[in-house]
């Protein structure tokens, strides 16, 4: 097996540096907004996929189908989230495999 190719660059372009943190700018208000909406969102999102964009909840049944929204309802929002909540509620349990 082949290893991964990996790089490491030095961004030193001005507008690239801030493209990127305006982007994580945005991503980190919707995580605040999902963080303070988790209780509104959570009953009827489990078992499906969420998306996050402009500070608005959009369930859906796919990962594709939220992106969609995403790319529709929010195309100015490059700091996104959509993922999956686990039907159940409570604990995981993990073990390691040897």
């Amino acid at each position: 097996m082949s290893e991964p190719a990996c790089s490491i660059e030095d961004v030193s372009d001005v507008h690239e540096t801030a493209r990127v943190l305006g982007q994580d700018a945005r991503h980190r208000r919707n995580n605040a907004w999902l963080q303070m909406h988790w209780e509104a969102v959570l009953p009827q999102a489990r078992g499906k996929f969420l998306a996050v964009a402009g500070q608005e909840a959009f369930i859906a049944q796919t990962p594709e189908e939220a992106w969609a929204w995403v790319d529709t309802a929010h195309p100015e929002d490059d700091g996104a989230i959509v993922q999956y909540i686990r039907p159940e509620a409570g604990p995981r349990m993990y073990a390691s495999h040897r």
